[in-house]
């Protein structure tokens, strides 16, 4: 099942936030560390003080003390989550929790995101990923 497969599931997120958080997904899986880092330090930056203090308490909440952010700039933040993230896959969408649309949303519109996705990546059909491993006859 898909890290985000459950909002999908019960269909409690509109058809643009699911679109949003399965290409999240997709960074998260596929981006080296200093792209992760890179694309949640430009997420984490457009988030309002309080979600960033916010993400802070998640954040230290969820990792060791010795781990925990030491201020809510958008990169120590990104600095931590990308740790996080790369020592237990999946954490990170659990630690941001009801900030995940919004950080999803931002991350995927950065164009070192739109980058890491295949072709068809544009597209509103939902079928982005899977039209990617159909070339037709080409091959």
């Amino acid at each position: 099942m898909a890290l985000f497969g459950r909002h999908r599931e019960h269909g409690s997120t509109p058809d643009g936030t699911a679109a949003a958080l399965e290409r999240y997904e997709y960074v998260l899986a596929t981006a080296q560390p200093d792209q992760q880092y890179a694309v949640h330090a430009e997420a984490f930056g457009r988030l309002t003080d309080a979600e960033r203090e916010e993400l802070r308490t998640r954040l230290a909440e969820a990792v060791a003390p010795s781990d925990a952010p030491i201020d809510a700039r958008p990169e120590t933040l990104a600095r931590v989550a990308t740790d996080a993230e790369r020592a237990a896959s999946g954490s990170l969408a659990r630690i941001l929790g009801p900030l995940l649309p919004t950080v999803a949303a931002v991350v995927v519109a950065s164009p070192l995101a739109i980058a890491l996705f295949p072709y068809d990546y544009g597209a509103v059909t939902g079928q982005w990923a899977e039209d990617a491993e159909d070339d037709g006859g080409f091959f």
